[in-house]
């Protein structure tokens, strides 16, 4: 007679696997073995993070171009493959970068003045920010992120209340004061915001609204999504556009469809054009809006974008324009951050 044990275990891999021949006629030890295996996907997490790891320099930094915001990446990366600042094993590591983070911003909240990465390393900062706010911590440094995030915020705030013309009223841009804006960048800001809500720093709901509302006009009815200029249709923002819209609570809106169904219909390849940066948001904004239709992305999606990890752990840059200026750290954290999307650790991944 077969254990309560293995009937508990085996009802779990049917659920998974949907294939009650064969395990009906597994050992308990070969469904535990099953249970437990890493899968080719938490195998390549582990060797991302690890290289990560072995990338942070005395100061806490990590990665040379932009270090804040890469920084802030690597430690995103390990918050979304469950490694907290109160991990046991890696906490010291995330905290000595953490405070590497801290020690960037300047005095009236910018993250993005020191190494040059601008609102684009704002945005990522204050997201990674608001995450570690959110997770097991300790006192003293949950204060200082509280504090430092409360000034970023203002920051962000201010940059949406700049004067812009209707069509870009709501985004943001390249510096605080800018009166232009473009979805890329901004979509940083939005998932900035929203997290800090997450975890209890207010945000003027009007900004919000407003910055939804601009996410909205750079896309037309057929889901082509631009980045400045509506009409023109860049693929690497399909996700993102999903992604604003589920924040903003337009899950319904007919073009939400139409958008899954353009990254369902073309999807992940490697082109050269920001293919890290489609992976993390078409991951975070699909399986978001649509998890059905995630779930029937993922096989070829995963394959896709497990094919371009390096013997060392890294995801490797050649080819990606993006990834090619901003470096092997880059192009690791927001793989990482992608393939991690499954796990639902982070506010950005939670619906």
């Amino acid at each position: 007679m077969k254990s309560i044990l293995h009937l508990l275990l085996l009802t779990s891999l049917l659920a998974i696997l949907g294939n009650q021949t064969i395990l009906a006629q597994q050992s308990d030890q070969e469904v535990l073995k099953a249970l437990t295996a890493e899968q080719p996907r938490d195998l390549a997490v582990r060797r991302a993070l690890d290289y990560l790891r072995r990338q942070q320099k005395p100061d806490g930094s990590v990665g040379k171009r932009f270090p804040a915001a890469l920084t802030a990446m690597a430690v995103m990366a390990h918050f979304a493959a469950g490694h907290p600042p109160a991990d046991k094993e890696y906490g010291p590591w995330l905290k000595r970068s953490i405070n590497y983070v801290l020690n960037q911003q300047t005095g009236d909240g910018y993250l993005g003045e020191r190494d040059g990465s601008r609102m684009y390393g704002h945005g990522v900062c204050t997201l990674m920010l608001a995450e570690a706010l959110g997770m097991p911590r300790d006192d003293e440094l949950d204060e200082l992120i509280r504090r430092a995030l409360r000034k970023a915020v203002r920051v962000t705030v201010n940059a949406a209340l700049v004067s812009k013309s209707s069509r870009d009223a709501g985004g943001w841009r390249y510096t605080p004061d800018a009166t232009d804006s473009d979805l890329s960048l901004s979509g940083w800001q939005i998932l900035g915001l929203h997290a800090t809500q997450q975890v209890g720093i207010p945000v003027p709901e009007a900004v919000m609204t407003n910055a939804v509302a601009y996410a909205l006009r750079m896309v037309d009815d057929e889901g082509h999504v631009a980045y400045q200029n509506p009409g023109d249709d860049r693929p690497a923002l399909r996700g993102l556009a999903l992604l604003s819209f589920v924040i903003g609570h337009q899950e319904k809106a007919a073009v939400t469809h139409r958008l899954a169904e353009r990254i369902l219909a073309e999807p992940l390849a490697w082109t050269g054009d920001r293919f890290y940066y489609r992976a993390y948001y078409d991951a975070v904004g699909l399986s978001r809006a649509f998890p059905a239709e995630w779930q029937k992305y993922l096989p070829v999606y995963e394959a896709t974008l497990l094919s371009h990890q390096s013997a060392d752990g890294s995801f490797e840059t050649e080819g990606d324009s993006e990834a090619n200026g901003a470096g092997p750290v880059y192009s690791t954290s927001m793989a990482v951050m992608a393939l991690a999307v499954q796990r639902h650790v982070l506010p950005a991944y939670q619906r």
